[in-house]
């Protein structure tokens, strides 16, 4: 296979109505029914662990990588229903284009392609190129590959000693290029010479003179008698040449007949391969990477280098006492058909595998296979690389890749494959399950406040506290800041969820000690339930989103299910962000005006500006309405800039007309206090109005005070330094505390009209009323009634010496021209009550 980049190993498996396509990668792939595998099949037939893929590279000249399948996990554990490559029943298979494997049964097909990314076209391997699977005999029968067909000699197979003359003779004939022929002599049982050939007369010319005490017939007889083999074969030295003597019974035992074979060259090459040895045993000492070699037949461990036995934990005396077997940690099927592969095509492979130390823990390692020869014998040779670091490395990406490190959650990217993958077991097994979108209330103020690591550390303890409420079943996940998700993965009812939920608050509800502090932490959750409120994963959060969105609007820190209205109500608020935006462009804003009346007086004191928005399709438009959306999407900033500027250029215009000065009230939005040239934008404003900033009077409500105490204090002495009045607005609709009043330069407070609407002349709403006025004015404050629409109300709170008050009894909100006259009328004859 050339020009391997170009080719992609593709994995089609096709199961129900569900198909998958995987591209291999360099690396083991593990196939099952648990979701820890790399490849997960949700289906009844398949096993927790069925199946292993593994990554093979021959070093041949083809440069081929190829990949294995076996059936179980790398620890030998089998599958249930077994594994089935093109019909046959397999333990082990080396992976071709085209082959179709079953697994669980023939409920789950997958099929191997080999993928030319060039031409777009499936291409099959050659059977030049790669070899077909082993088959049984070549596990048990004996493969002796001719000198005349090979040109070289491999013995494999079991070990035989009767092969032996044949294996030396063999030898001599590769290793000296000589045809088959040696001295020959026969003998009887009387050590009398029967026969002799040319080669024997040749060769030993005096033998006759020297024949009595001859090394090559004594003993020979009795050599013979004790072999329980019928020959024997003896080295035998003559004239200091060493020879080897290859003798067995003829003739119904009555002679003897010896081939008579001269290994001077043999000996002179052994030596030379024994000082080769030593070398090799002398070098292989020092290599770092771990090296054994292994006998192919018995799979006896022959040799280990100082490196794989520290890695292994074995002296090197123990080690030689192993078989493969016994350090492999691996299914020992899946080494001994590799091992049998390298030995027939003369491959070099390269493959991860796992070892077993001594004490019996687990070694990742790379190993390479190949065959070497030693002590004129062919071994294979395992080098071994420990990988441990590398796996450890390759764990920790993948664990941060998919989990939050401060929290140590899983985080998005987990938390969508696992919703991937139940929804798949959902659809097929017909169960519900739940998402829970969760938001921590006001943790900015957390950040803002005590700072970043604080802050931290309360996600933390929040997290594990939401942990410690599920079962072990469910997931919880950081989706990102301070949201979370969590995957309720089978639920009997949709009321499980609020179980749970009221779980999650319970938990919360004691205390957090961080550093010095003591802080409480508060949650809003949105939830959606698998298959009504979506079958997918992008529908099933958006609309656990849009519930935490509708439970947040309602004040948060508890939880909402989805219902499809929200739908229609997020649409809604979209369309009316756009036309808010257009509005502002367009100038389809008004200001209305309200007068405030001093009772006491009759006269006109101030005017509150009341935004206004007339759309061309939507027509009046309520500031309930879009208010709300301006002040999330941030136009309230605009919007409130062009307020105040149109406020104050109308009061200056009403001044210019001779008219009595009086201050105008314009409502601050807390997201303003956010701005942070807000005072600078103000006194720009002033500056190109013209107007003292005496007749400015800034309402502001109590949540702006909740949300920023400090930035909204400073804000306000500042506007106090250009001589803005500040006045609390709906006072008494909050938390109102008394301390705002002391702390903050307010110079009015405004009665929320609440109390206004129901005051009758009842001691209860009386006393009410009359705390607050007398609480103002113990803190040299004007006091505002707004709300007044009846003579009643008037006459109550006049009783209560309140002097300033506004509401539909003097004049409903009036257009610039309206107010106008309104202004005119009662600057001439005041105003009548």
């Amino acid at each position: 296979m050339n020009d391997t980049a170009e080719h992609q190993h593709l994995l089609k498996i096709e199961y129900d109505n569900i198909k998958q396509n995987i591209i291999l990668k360099n690396e083991v792939y593990s196939i099952g029914r648990h979701s820890s595998n790399s490849i997960v099949i949700h289906h009844p037939t398949i096993s927790r662990y069925h199946c292993s893929i593994l990554p093979v590279k021959y070093k041949d000249k083809n440069q081929q990588e190829l990949f294995w399948i076996i059936d179980g996990d790398l620890k030998g554990n089998r599958s249930a229903n077994g594994l089935f490559v093109n019909g046959i029943k397999s333990l082990s298979h080396e992976l071709k284009s085209g082959d179709k494997i079953t697994i669980g049964g023939d409920q789950v097909e997958v099929t191997y392609l080999i993928y030319n990314e060039k031409n777009s076209e499936e291409f099959y391997i050659s059977n030049d190129n790669i070899s077909s699977t082993l088959t049984q005999d070549d596990s048990t029968d004996t493969i002796v590959e001719t000198f005349i067909s090979k040109g070289a000699t491999t013995l494999t197979g079991k070990e035989d000693k009767k092969n032996f003359f044949i294996e030396e003779i063999l030898y001599i004939l590769h290793n000296q290029n000589t045809d088959l022929y040696c001295p020959i002599i026969s003998l009887d049982l009387d050590n009398k010479i029967t026969y002799t050939n040319s080669l024997f007369k040749d060769k030993f010319t005096n033998f006759r003179e020297v024949y009595k005490g001859n090394p090559f017939i004594k003993n020979l007889i009795v050599d013979l008698e004790e072999s329980e083999k019928g020959f024997c074969i003896r080295e035998v030295k003559y004239k200091e040449h060493n020879y080897t003597q290859y003798a067995y019974f003829i003739k119904d035992k009555t002679e003897i007949k010896s081939y008579i074979f001269s290994f001077s060259e043999r000996d002179s090459i052994e030596n030379a391969l024994r000082e080769s040895e030593e070398k090799y045993r002398a070098v292989v000492r020092q290599i770092s990477e771990g090296i054994i070699l292994i006998d192919p037949i018995t799979k006896q461990i022959i040799e280990a280098n100082n490196a794989y036995c520290t890695l292994i934990g074995y002296t090197n005396q123990e080690i030689l006492s192993l078989k493969l077997s016994d350090l492999v940690a691996t299914d020992s099927e899946i080494s001994d058909s590799i091992i049998r592969k390298v030995l027939r095509d003369r491959l070099n492979v390269t493959q991860e595998s796992i070892h077993r130390h001594k004490e019996g823990t687990l070694i990742h390692v790379e190993v390479n296979i190949s065959t070497i020869y030693y002590s004129a014998k062919e071994f294979i040779c395992y080098a071994v690389r420990d990988i441990t670091e590398r796996k450890l490395a390759e764990e920790m990406l993948r664990y941060q890749a998919c989990h939050d490190l401060l929290t140590e959650l899983g985080n998005r990217n987990l938390f969508n494959e696992q919703l991937h993958k139940t929804i798949a077991r959902a659809q097929r097994y017909k169960y519900q399950f739940a998402i829970m979108f969760i938001d921590l209330d006001r943790f900015k103020n957390v950040n803002d406040t005590l700072g970043h690591d604080v802050g931290d550390k309360l996600l933390q303890e929040v997290a594990h506290r939401m942990r410690d409420c599920l079962r072990n079943s469910d997931l919880i996940a950081r989706w990102g800041g301070d949201e979370f998700t969590i995957l309720l993965s089978e639920i009997k009812h949709p009321h499980d969820v609020a179980v749970v939920a009221n779980r999650i608050f319970q938990s919360l509800k004691q205390p957090f000690l961080i550093m010095e502090y003591q802080l409480r932490a508060y949650l809003s959750i949105g939830i959606a339930i698998y298959p009504q409120d979506g079958d997918n994963l992008e529908t099933l959060l958006k609309n656990a989103d849009t519930a935490l969105y509708e439970i947040k609007n309602k004040g948060g820190n508890n939880y909402q299910y989805y219902n499809p209205s929200m739908n229609r109500q997020q649409k809604e608020l979209l369309r009316m962000e756009g036309y808010l935006y257009e509005a502002l462009k367009q100038n389809q804003f008004e200001l209305y005006y309200q007068p405030q009346i001093n009772v006491k007086t009759s006269q006109v004191v101030g005017m509150e500006a009341l935004i206004r928005w007339q759309h061309p399709i939507l027509g009046k438009v309520s500031p309930i309405q879009f208010i709300p959306i301006a002040e999330e999407t941030g136009l309230i900033n605009a919007l409130g800039e062009w307020v105040l500027f149109t406020a104050c250029s109308q009061n200056k215009t009403w001044q210019k007309m001779g008219l009595n000065p009086i201050k105008i009230a314009v409502n601050l939005s807390p997201r303003q206090f956010q701005q942070q040239n807000l005072v600078s934008i103000f006194k720009q404003i002033i500056e190109q109005t013209k107007l003292d900033p005496k007749y400015i009077e800034l309402e502001i409500t109590e949540s702006s005070i909740i949300d920023h105490p400090d930035l909204t204090k400073d804000i306000l002495d500042r506007f106090i330094e250009l001589g803005i009045s500040i006045s609390m607005d709906d006072f008494g609709s909050g938390y109102s505390s008394l301390g705002y009043l002391k702390k903050f330069p307010f110079q009015k407070i405004k009665i929320d009209q609440s109390f206004v609407r129901e005051l009758k002349n009842e001691p209860q709403d009386l006393a009410i009323i009359s705390a607050v006025i007398t609480l103002g004015k113990g803190f040299d404050l004007q006091v505002v009634a707004e709300g007044i629409e009846t003579k009643e109300q008037l006459q109550l709170l006049k009783e209560l010496q309140c002097e300033i008050m506004q509401g539909y009894f003097f004049s409903h909100p009036l257009s610039v021209d309206d107010a106008t006259e309104f202004l005119k009328s009662v600057s001439q004859e005041g105003f009548i009550i």
